[in-house]
């Protein structure tokens, strides 16, 4: 009983003293100085190590491994290691020819604790891979005994970032142009006129209810003091039947007469009405033989797209088939194309700022793009989510206003909302001024190469952004 006591005490007895080496081997390592850069699709790595006071101990062997991996160690690459001996250490492995063994995956063997040992320059190159952008520097350390038994095994983060993350900026905010929005409404009215006359009853054949369609468009502008009329068009529209000159003069005159029609109800500055050229309405035409399932509607429609005369055109239709789709065009369709089109283009004045408060959350389309602009730095300067909410609204209101997009595009890549960010900006016309915002999609979508490109465009038009963001490129 008593010698299994005496072997329980001599194993505590080794055990804490294998701990206490452990602990007091006073191995350091730190990377004094470093540059990483990425260079024609290599990683170029230069480290200053610090292997600390106390180099090695004369029995021990050092390994040092740098390690690129991910947090989650799913993806890593060793580095060629640094191997320090102590100086009996390396006496033995000359004898056994060890150190031959590790010159494939070493960089440097060294020998001895000398001070000249302490500070290693390193310099290695490796293949850029896409999740190095995601990637950790971390240092392994392995110290063996005069036995090979592992005294040290340790592993510390040198860089948390492999790669130098740029610090990349979207477009400043861009003023909000004070333009005012051309609004239109077009409605067509069919209209029945007597048989080759213009003048128009509006109490009969059913007129009444096609002039309440203008009669509400004319009303709806009219009645609204923040509104303005610009602009009214006119045109007639005859179907094809007959002769060509015959049906254009007939459409002018019933334009026109829709013209005084409008005059004679309504005080509008007969300036403004604009009553186009008549026409045969082959557009309309085409339009619903595309839809219809008519027979014999694809030689028609051969037949309008290959003869430009209209009145051959006709006549060869009236031929297909002994004429009886001709036939069926006349009683079906060629009343849907004798019509004439009305549209009213108006805009709408600049409000208050507090009006423009009012309707901006409430009634949108009621303000000008600009006038977002106006409510948000008024009102709410301070209040950075309702700030955003109304440039965002501003963009959604008016997608053809490029600055609109661009603007919330920036908003949106600030939140890293890169698919919505994407969606504003396809509504520009690719302006110079949204290319900084594009290049920075770009780069965030792992684009780089591409980014680059569009950000030394942008630089060569003058954009500030641009030239700040390609010198924190130049820092990878």
């Amino acid at each position: 009983m008593k010698t299994n006591n005496y072997i329980f005490v001599l194993l505590c007895l080794l055990a804490t003293t294998a701990a206490s080496a452990k602990s007091d081997l006073h191995y350091t390592v730190a990377i004094s100085t470093d540059t990483i850069r990425i260079i024609k699709g290599h990683v170029n790595i230069s480290l200053t190590f610090d292997l600390g006071e106390r180099i090695i101990y004369s029995q021990h062997k050092r390994i040092i491994t740098p390690v690129i991996c991910t947090a989650d160690r799913d993806q890593q690459l060793s580095l060629p290691a640094i191997v320090v001996n102590g100086h009996n250490r390396s006496i033995k492995e000359l004898r056994t020819k060890q150190n031959a063994e590790q010159l494939s995956d070493t960089y440097v063997i060294l020998t001895g604790n000398k001070q000249a040992n302490r500070f290693i320059s390193y310099h290695t190159q490796v293949d850029y891979q896409p999740w190095m952008e995601q990637a950790h520097l971390i240092l392994r350390q392995d110290v063996l005994g005069c036995a090979c038994g592992g005294l040290l095994e340790d592993e510390q983060i040198a860089k948390n970032n492999l790669l130098y993350i740029p610090q990349l900026r979207v477009s400043p905010e861009m003023e909000c142009p004070k333009d005012f929005v051309q609004r239109k409404i077009q409605k067509d009215a069919f209209l029945i006129y007597p048989v080759n006359q213009t003048r128009l009853y509006p109490d009969r054949y059913g007129n009444h209810q096609e002039l309440q369609k203008i009669d509400s468009a004319m009303n709806y502008v009219r009645f609204n003091p923040d509104y303005e009329i610009r602009r009214i068009d006119i045109a007639g529209f005859a179907s094809p039947e007959g002769s060509y000159t015959h049906n254009v003069k007939l459409a002018q005159g019933r334009a026109e007469a829709l013209k005084a029609y409008i005059l004679k109800n309504y005080t509008t500055d007969p300036n403004l009405i604009a009553v186009c050229p008549g026409a045969e309405n082959w557009d309309g035409l085409t339009q619903i033989l595309v839809q219809s399932q008519l027979p014999y509607k694809e030689q028609i429609l051969q037949i309008i797209d290959s003869i430009a005369n209209p009145d051959q055109r006709e006549i060869a239709i009236q031929h297909i088939a002994g004429g009886q789709p001709y036939q069926t065009l006349l009683t079906t369709v060629y009343p849907n194309l004798r019509k004439n089109t009305f549209t009213i283009s108006y805009i709408s004045r600049e409000r208050t700022p507090e009006a423009a408060r009012t309707l901006a959350l409430s009634q949108p389309q009621e303000l000008n793009a600009y006038e977002f602009y106006t409510v948000a730095h008024r009102f709410y300067s301070d209040d950075s989510d309702t700030y955003r909410r109304l440039l965002l609204t501003a963009a959604d209101t008016y997608p053809d206003n490029a600055v609109a997009c661009n603007n919330a595009a920036g908003i949106c890549l600030t939140r890293g909302d890169y698919e919505q960010a994407e969606h504003y900006l396809s509504q520009t016309a690719n302006e110079a001024f949204t290319w900084n915002n594009r290049a920075y999609l770009l780069w965030m979508k792992g684009e780089k190469e591409e980014a680059a490109i569009w950000w030394e465009k942008a630089a060569g038009q003058g954009d500030l952004t641009a030239k700040y963001n390609l010198k924190e490129l130049e820092k990878r």
